[in-house]
């Protein structure tokens, strides 16, 4: 029997939460993923066992040579959960996908030495920088990331972010993400990854959305925001490998004890090793390859100690503002976030960072109107956050803001459109219409004077808005909806394209192309079958209603009938596929 039908029939064995572990540390894209057999394909393939051996430490790669020379009765589960190793009668053997690899193990794996179960790192532990100054470093790179994703979080509300490829973003987006935090792009693109893995962002229906972590995100602490980026790290590293960093002690070189532990992290580009080592520097675990003082409580389960250590260093918040007359409002120093929050409703960014500037527009205003805040409130929180009169621009656009609210709206139809915009305000109607931005939408007017698309009113919501309308959404009765409301529902709905979601996918389609199969399901598995030289026990409805099983090896099929050799009656069988009840491959 092939791999992929060994590893298919291991896979349909393992619960949910098993198979969302394979998947976190297989690094697999599930979306799109039909069964277990496409599953057990991409598993199989050349390169994610590649993949998977760099990222393998080196007690692990120990544990492979041994299975290399056939069964033994016991292996590390670790190897088993990497569906790597299969437990069979006879003991546990590798999968042939990984046998051909792993002759190659021995060369390069001379360099490390076991003693006892644990590794010995040759070489003194440098002290080319004191811990005071990689620990400093650090907690820039955490006052960094945790600002970076907040501000992603942002963009995710007020902004139709689509999906470009399969779950990445498009270039403009990055840009604009990078230009906010004054970052390279890659830095950004990282911001969006980051989001993904901790949960604050998902894609969904083709368009970025905020995840399901989200509203705690925006409510926690620095140190339990941290905390949280720190158990996303933890557990792409898995368990077994945080088990072997215990060793490392502050100040040590992390970069070099990657090497000894996961001596072939270098030899796969998507290894999740080398993803490891790119998040640790990303959220402050780790400076110029060096660990900080809390890294070792992190890998040693004591998560709360290493939190409070990690912000310690943080740039201490203050409740002062800049409101300028051009529109602009400068934070010479980090805001609390509850602060931050309710100023973030109704501006927009353009700088963030230990000094961030922000700018006051009528869309911005708009947006905080939409979310329940009051032009009242509004202008209080400048007020005493500047300590002093607002700007006479600053007060013009609050009053032009609020009298101006709402005059243009968006709403669903019942009829053939998707879509309704209306307004009073006939020139401006005819003013979107016009605008070369918005063809795409096709927009048309009706006899009321309405113009009407046929796309939802959410995604022409976002379009009048990145061409500058104020608009807002509302219900079938008028009432304005809340972005934030919004996109929280989208959170919180069912997201097929989720991890969960998509084994749940690959098990209906599993069990449905076992019983009950249809044309494509049989077809499918007859030919693996036929290519992989396997048995099938395949079961028919007779013209009596009878049902009788047959287990046959397939040769071929044409005409819609299976040519398959009973070697039990030791005769070739002609059976009709249209009266199959069940197929299963053996």
């Amino acid at each position: 029997m092939s791999d992929q039908l060994r590893i298919a029939a291991a896979l349909r064995k393992l619960d949910n939460a098993s198979l969302e572990k394979l998947i976190t540390l297989r690094m697999v894209n599930t979306a799109h993923l039909r069964d277990f057999f496409d599953f057990a394909d991409v598993l199989s393939t050349g390169k994610s066992v590649d993949s998977a051996i760099a990222s393998l430490s080196a007690k692990q790669i120990f544990e492979i040579q041994s299975l290399t020379n056939g069964p033994v009765k016991t292996a590390p589960k670790s190897l088993v959960d990497l569906m790597l190793v299969e437990e069979t009668e006879n003991g546990f053997v590798l999968f042939d996908c990984l046998l051909e690899a792993a002759k190659g193990f021995a060369s390069k794996h001379a360099r490390v030495r076991m003693t006892t179960g644990k590794f010995l790192i040759n070489g003194v532990d440098p002290t080319e920088l004191p811990i005071e100054d990689i620990d400093r470093d650090a907690s820039l790179a955490i006052f960094d990331i945790i600002q970076a994703l907040t501000e992603l979080v942002f963009e995710l509300e007020q902004r139709y972010i689509r999906e470009v490829g399969k779950r990445s973003v498009g270039l403009p987006d990055v840009k604009r993400l990078a230009n906010h935090l004054s970052k390279p792009n890659e830095y950004a693109k990282q911001a969006f990854e980051l989001a993904q893995l901790a949960d604050l962002a998902v894609v969904e229906n083709g368009r970025w959305q905020l995840g399901p972590v989200t509203e705690r995100w925006i409510t926690w602490t620095d140190a339990q925001r941290w905390q949280h980026l720190a158990a996303t790290w933890l557990t792409l590293l898995g368990e077994d490998s945080a088990d072997e960093l215990l060793s490392l002690s502050a100040g040590g070189d992390f970069a070099y004890q990657l090497e000894q532990l996961f001596p072939f992290a270098d030899a796969a580009v998507g290894a999740r090793i080398n993803k490891v080592a790119e998040l640790a520097a990303t959220i402050g675990l780790v400076t110029r390859g060096r660990a900080t003082s809390w890294l070792p409580a992190m890998a040693g389960g004591r998560p709360e100690k290493a939190s409070k250590l990690a912000v310690a260093g943080l740039p201490k918040p203050d409740e002062r503002i800049i409101v300028q007359a051009d529109l602009t409002l400068i934070a010479p120093s980090p805001l609390p976030t509850d602060l931050e929050i309710r100023l973030r409703r109704f501006v927009d960014t353009e700088k963030i960072g230990m000094a961030s500037s922000y700018r006051l527009s009528a869309l911005s205003v708009s947006h905080g109107l939409e979310t329940g805040m009051a032009i009242g409130e509004i202008r209080e929180l400048l007020e005493r956050l500047s300590a002093k009169a607002l700007p006479q621009p600053v007060d013009y656009l609050l009053r032009e803001a609020e009298t101006r609210f709402a005059r243009l709206r968006v709403k669903p139809t019942k009829s053939g459109a998707h879509s309704q915009i209306e307004s009073n305000d006939s020139i401006l109607l005819a003013e979107i219409h016009n605008d070369s931005r918005l063809k795409p939408f096709a927009l048309h007017f009706d006899e009321s004077g309405n113009l009407h698309s046929r796309f939802e009113a959410e995604l022409v919501y976002f379009a009048l808005r990145e061409a500058n309308f104020v608009a807002v959404r509302i219900d079938e009765k008028g009432t304005v909806l809340s972005p934030q409301k919004l996109t929280a529902r989208s959170a919180g709905s069912e997201q097929k394209k989720s991890v969960l979601e998509d084994i749940e996918r690959m098990r209906a389609n599993d069990t449905k192309g076992t019983s009950d199969p249809d044309d494509n399901d049989l077809l499918r598995q007859i030919q693996l079958a036929i290519k992989n030289k396997a048995k099938i026990l395949i079961t028919l409805k007779t013209a009596a209603g009878d049902q009788v099983e047959y287990l046959v090896e397939p040769v071929g099929v044409a005409n819609g009938r299976l040519r398959a050799k009973d070697r039990k009656a030791d005769i070739e069988r002609t059976l009709p596929l249209s009266s199959v009840v069940s197929i299963a491959i053996q």
